[in-house]
Formats: structure tokens, sequence, C-alpha cells
């Protein structure tokens, strides 16, 4: 009878033991579900920091082009604003010197083509 308690016991242990045994089978299972999630996750954002630092150095790139860009445009039009000064200080020398009538036409014809080249200037800055 002991021998049959015993071996009852035995058996009943072993199968608490194989239940224990399934169970962390199982846990293993999801641990290992889990895991690869995570490095799919982790994988994910490698590639889109990747993607994101590759963007920003390509945004910066062109702000850097831009202002190139930029600042050639603005001394060009400082240029073309002072010709302008210029040629209007050149005009009212002109119109001191010249008395004549013949010689106010002329110059009047200057002067309106001198505000027509400013306006068009000014007009493509707005």
């Amino acid at each position: 009878m002991k021998k049959e308690s015993a071996k009852i016991k035995h058996d009943r242990q072993t199968v608490v033991l194989e239940d224990i045994n399934s169970k962390f089978s199982l846990m293993l299972e999801n641990f290992s579900g889990i895991n690869k999630k995570i490095d799919d996750n982790h994988k994910e954002f490698l590639e889109f920091r990747d993607e994101t630092n590759s963007n920003f150095k390509e945004i910066s790139e062109f702000m850097d082009r831009t202002d190139k860009n930029l600042k050639v445009a603005l001394e060009y039009l400082f240029r073309i604003d002072e010709e302008i000064q210029d040629m209007k200080a050149e005009l009212k020398d002109l119109r001191k010197i010249f008395k004549e009538k013949a010689d106010l036409d002329k110059l009047m014809v200057f002067e309106k083509r001198l505000i027509k080249l400013e306006k068009l200037v000014f007009a493509k800055l707005n």
C-alpha cells in the first residue's frame, strides 16, 4: 500500500511538473512573440530615424542654397537701386545744365523712362 501511495504521489507530482513545464513553454512562446515585435518595432524606429535624419539634411541643404540665392538676388537689387539713385542724381544735374526747351524735352523723356524702370524693379520686389 505504501508503494501504491508513493507511486500515486509520484504520478501526481509528475503531472503537476508536466503541467508547470507546459505553462512555462507557453510563456516562453509568448515572450518570443513579444521579443519579435520589439525587434520589429526597433528596426522600424531605426529606419524612421535614418529617414528623418536624411530629410533634415536635405532641408538644411535646401535652406543653404536658398540663402545663397537670396543673397545674390539682394546684391543684384542693391546694385540696381544704386544705379537708379545715380541716374536720379545725374538727372538733377542735367536739369541744372539744360535750360532750353529742346534739351528739357529730352530730359523729360529720360526721366519718364527712369521712373518706369524704377517702378518695374520695385514692383517685382513686392
